[in-house]
């Protein structure tokens, strides 16, 4: 019951906005009394605050499970992409949860960011162990996760936004997304 209700209001929020989903409407969706909810969870915020980091660990092992164990490099990280897309695709209100838990649900706003991109960083600090990316100092890792998981936010906005328009939308973002990646992380730099 637990899980349907955040499901319930991580669709409800993607569709309508934090600010929209009330415990009536989410109860009514489930198809639960307000009792059943309050059994579940003190408050509407103690709620918000798990709906994000819920999903951020869905999308997370949705992205371990579609890359290749043995991939290296820039084809490790095309692979992460693809499965970020398709997550997306999936779940096409992620992104407005993402938008604006940073204002309605500051606590799970905290805990996603700290886990993604913590996660990242470890991610691409496995990829300089690996000589796959040089030239960047351990400290300059978080900084780059940041503009990563900005441009990935942001191309799927893109994608998500042109879905069912434009037939190669997808392949114009991995395009991009690949071009800006492999220029900026796999290539060795000009001394």
């Amino acid at each position: 019951m637990r899980q349907r209700i955040v499901e319930s209001t991580a669709r409800i929020i993607g569709e309508r906005g934090y600010a929209e989903a009330s415990v009536a409407r989410i109860v009514d969706d489930v198809g639960i009394s307000q009792g059943t909810f309050y059994r579940y969870f003190e408050t509407r915020q103690d709620l918000f605050d798990i709906v994000l980091p819920t999903y951020a660990e869905r999308m997370l092992t949705f992205i371990q499970e579609h890359v290749d164990a043995e991939s290296t490099g820039i084809e490790r990280e095309m692979q992460r992409m693809k499965a970020f897309l398709d997550f997306v695709a999936d779940h096409p209100w992620f992104a407005r949860i993402v938008d604006e838990a940073n204002v309605q649900a500051p606590a799970g706003n905290d805990a996603y960011f700290d886990r993604v991109v913590n996660g990242y960083v470890r991610t691409l600090q496995r990829a300089v162990d690996r000589g796959e990316i040089v030239g960047y100092d351990p400290e300059d890792l978080e900084g780059i996760a940041l503009a990563l998981l900005a441009a990935r936010s942001y191309y799927a906005k893109v994608y998500l936004s042109s879905m069912g328009h434009v037939g190669k939308s997808r392949d114009a973002v991995l395009k991009g997304y690949r071009a800006f990646v492999e220029r900026a992380l796999f290539m060795p730099p000009c001394r």
